[in-house]
């Protein structure tokens, strides 16, 4: 039962992380500009969204099953740093050799790579945002507004499982205050509306609250208007339905490495392929290879990156019910899903 739960999970990974990957290739390149094609991905970004909400559900609910206390936050913090770091890193390093690669095909008519060493090191903190600097990877915005969530939940993570429900209640109202009055979008606190809806998710799941609370609590989380309405839909997904493992649902395994890499692997494709490619058919055939290729580029990233670096972060221990990683759960594994 468990672990056909978390299957959802990762079943929900996998569509944010494909949904995030098409609207890029059909929105974000530039070779496509409108049809069906073009609205088919128009969506897809939501998928960031997504990936917020179940992250809001698989920290805590890791932290839960592990017996965390705010005691452990640097162990916590390190596991984090174990699990997510190398592929990030491995993924700056190939956008930067890849940026400038491409500038040797023929017909280069892309803009000239230029990167700063003060914009390459604000990388190391994702602080690229705070600073004005560009990413080399229109994604890794994602990842520093998950790594203040880390930072949040870490500390903060008595406070959600307090036995006093009043406690519980306060500092989730708290946070929702706290998204309304600091619209800064390089800051965790916008996006803390959709946080909270997985963080009602495991607490639901967890038993702390009961089903009519988990219903009034997501309808709270409106207050980030039209959006919520994916996050609350997330949310009850997560909590509600349950699937058996599959292919499908084992893809979420490779999400994050799909994540990582669907910008400098198929928007490369893209860009290249909108030089000879023609008409609608030929567009569609496109897409479809740079996704493709994105998928498999991903596999093996996943393989000789990904792999490592989650069994790294198994290794650290809490020392007690040393579990972080629940059944299914891959890319918080720890794995989020986080983005």
């Amino acid at each position: 039962m468990q672990s056909n739960r978390l299957a959802i999970v990762d079943l929900l990974r996998a569509i944010a992380a494909l949904g995030v990957a098409w609207f890029h290739f059909t929105n974000g390149s530039g070779i496509i500009r409108d049809g069906w094609l073009y609205r088919s991905g128009q969506y897809g970004w939501m998928g960031v969204e997504m990936f917020f909400v179940i992250s809001g559900f698989i920290i805590p609910y890791s932290l839960h099953r592990s017996g965390y206390r705010s005691s452990q936050f640097g162990r916590f913090l390190l596991k984090r740093i174990a699990r997510l770091d190398p592929p990030y890193f491995a993924t700056i390093l190939l956008c930067v050799l890849l940026s400038y690669l491409v500038t040797l095909a023929p017909g280069f008519r892309g803009e000239w790579p230029h990167y700063t060493w003060s914009q390459l090191a604000a990388h190391v903190g994702y602080a690229n945002s705070f600073l004005h600097l560009r990413w080399v990877n229109v994604v890794f915005w994602s990842l520093g507004i998950e790594f203040q969530y880390y930072l949040l939940i870490g500390l903060a993570f008595p406070m959600l499982v307090a036995r006093n429900r009043a406690i519980r209640v306060v500092f989730l109202g708290l946070l929702l205050l706290v998204s309304v009055a600091v619209r800064d979008e390089s800051l965790v606190f916008h996006y803390l509306p959709l946080f909270v809806a997985g963080i009602l998710a495991f607490q639901s799941k967890a038993g702390l609250i009961s089903t009519r609370a988990l219903l009034v609590g997501l309808l709270t989380t409106t207050i980030a208007g039209p959006i919520a309405c994916m996050g609350i839909a997330t949310a009850l997904t997560i909590r509600f339905v349950e699937i058996p493992s599959s292919r499908l649902t084992r893809f979420g395994a490779i999400s994050y490495s799909l994540y990582l890499l669907h910008v400098p692997i198929g928007d490369k494709i893209m860009n290249l392929g909108g030089r000879f490619v023609q008409g609608a058919a030929g567009m569609v055939a496109l897409s479809v290879v740079a996704l493709g290729a994105s998928v498999a580029a991903a596999a093996v990233f996943y393989r000789c990156v990904e792999l490592p670096s989650q069994r790294l972060s198994s290794s650290i221990g809490y020392g007690i019910r040393d579990s972080e990683s629940a059944p299914g759960d891959r890319r918080h594994s720890s794995p989020i899903p986080a983005r």
